[in-house]
């Protein structure tokens, strides 16, 4: 009995270390984070808008066969089995498509006809190469009259074909594959302006049918074009490219310092919402991730109610310190243990919050910097309305809130001053014009010569 006693003690003995391992783990040393600088109108043209998105009337389909939307898939934790292409046209990275060997056609089309400067996905395993053409015309998959814009060999990690500038409503991407492979964070890009973050593009989605899960990807709230911006980091030797993480471009990433052995960043939405999915797509190495979401930074010595409720962490001061207490404060929504996939998604009960923090724990510090690539974060489902077909929604910026949408600005920075937060004022019914003058009818008397 007493040795029964004994080994059931160690077990717990052991259990309770695990646990507190962990738990200590999350922050083993005082965390100082970083304020990055303000967005300028000199970075514009790095952050073009991504046009391939349901969201902004974006539809695709895949010759010889597609799959209905229905069929679209989550992705859990750091696995993604999802076989649907309408993966492509949504806000989420790590949700990628299956690509077969032999030939495979891509056919994307926009709401209108788009001025299109690039293209670029991730190559997860495929061998083989893709021909890009494009059409401002509906025609025929096998049709000769596709201006060819780009050819050439697939290559590991990011793919990029520069295509443009050039004018299309159509692209076809045709893959011929020796080996298979998945693609994912597919992109078509317009060529960058200023107006991209002074004006919302507006939503117009175009599905007929759609998952339970596709509102809830349909579009990140931790946009670079919306109201987010990466608040803080733990490092990295240029700060200005922290919102590389937030472009909705996979192709383009920040490095934390080679030192740093607790990668943290995080990310204002601009204002408080609901949430309840976060991916992210990193360096393929293995670690751990911790997800937090908070209504205001903890930390700032004095400074939580300037914090608290300033646009897009206005008075937020330059430095963040996370001492014991703040650390007690914090409480995870979640954490993924990667094996070395370099992504990860977690799925939470709805929590509100206006900031979103990621912290890694890479299992062995390496020489080369640990990188973040993309990182989205999802709220509730939006009413059936707005998913309807072919109809336009609010703006790209409207973010449910209590099942309604709130318009959301934009915010950029040039010459030490704000652009202004607001868009265009609201499309509408045209003025009346003026009432046309009563008609009045006139005899015209035609004088007659006497006999």
């Amino acid at each position: 009995m007493r040795t029964s006693t004994s080994s059931r003690a160690k077990t717990y003995r052991l259990a309770c270390c695990l646990f507190l391992g962990h738990a200590s783990g999350l922050f083993a040393t005082e965390l100082v984070l970083e304020k990055v600088p303000p967005l300028t109108v000199e970075q514009a043209p790095a952050y073009p808008q991504n046009l391939a998105r349901y969201y902004l009337g974006a539809k695709i389909e895949v010759v010889p066969q597609s799959q209905p939307i229905a069929d679209l898939q989550l992705s859990s934790k750091s696995e993604d089995t999802n076989t649907a292409e309408a993966a492509l046209l949504c806000d989420d990275p790590t949700v990628g498509y299956a690509l077969p060997s032999g030939s495979t056609t891509l056919l994307v089309s926009f709401a209108k006809i788009e001025n299109i400067d690039s293209i670029s996905f991730l190559n997860r395993g495929a061998k083989g190469g893709v021909k890009i053409a494009i059409s401002s015309a509906k025609l025929p998959a096998d049709s000769p009259q596709w201006h060819d814009v780009a050819q050439q060999e697939l290559t590991p990690d990011a793919v990029k074909a520069k295509i443009g500038p050039s004018e299309a409503k159509y692209v076809r991407l045709t893959f011929d594959l020796t080996e298979p492979g998945r693609i994912a964070g597919f992109g078509v890009y317009c060529t960058a302006t200023v107006s991209d973050f002074t004006m919302a593009r507006p939503r117009k989605v175009n599905v007929q049918e759609k998952p339970d899960s596709f509102a809830l990807i349909s579009y990140s709230l931790t946009d670079l074009h919306a109201k987010a911006r990466v608040l803080y980091v733990s490092s990295g030797d240029d700060l200005k490219q922290a919102n590389n993480m937030i472009d909705d471009q996979p192709a383009t990433s920040f490095a934390f310092a080679s030192t740093d052995v607790v990668p943290t960043a995080i990310i204002d939405l601009g204002k408080v919402t609901i949430l309840r999915r976060i991916s992210a797509l990193y360096s393929s190495r293995p670690a751990s991730i911790d997800f937090f979401v908070l209504q205001s930074l903890p930390g700032s010595a004095g400074n939580k109610s300037a914090v608290r409720g300033s646009p897009a962490g206005e008075n937020a001061p330059k430095t963040l310190h996370f001492d014991d207490s703040a650390v007690a404060d914090l409480k995870p929504v979640g954490f993924v243990v990667d094996d070395g996939s370099g992504r990860a998604a977690i799925d939470f009960p709805e929590t509100t919050g206006r900031y979103v923090m990621l912290k890694w724990n890479p299992k062995e510090q390496q020489d080369t910097p640990f990188s973040v690539a993309e990182v989205a974060t999802f709220g509730r489902n939006q009413p059936a309305s707005l998913l309807a077909a072919n109809i336009a929604g609010p703006s790209r910026g409207g973010i449910a809130s209590e099942g309604k949408a709130v318009a959301e600005g934009f915010k950029e920075l040039g010459a030490g001053k704000e652009m202004p937060e607001e868009g265009p004022p609201a499309e509408g019914p045209p003025p009346n014009l003026p009432a046309p003058p009563p008609f009045t009818f006139v005899p015209e008397i035609v004088p007659v010569s006497p006999d």
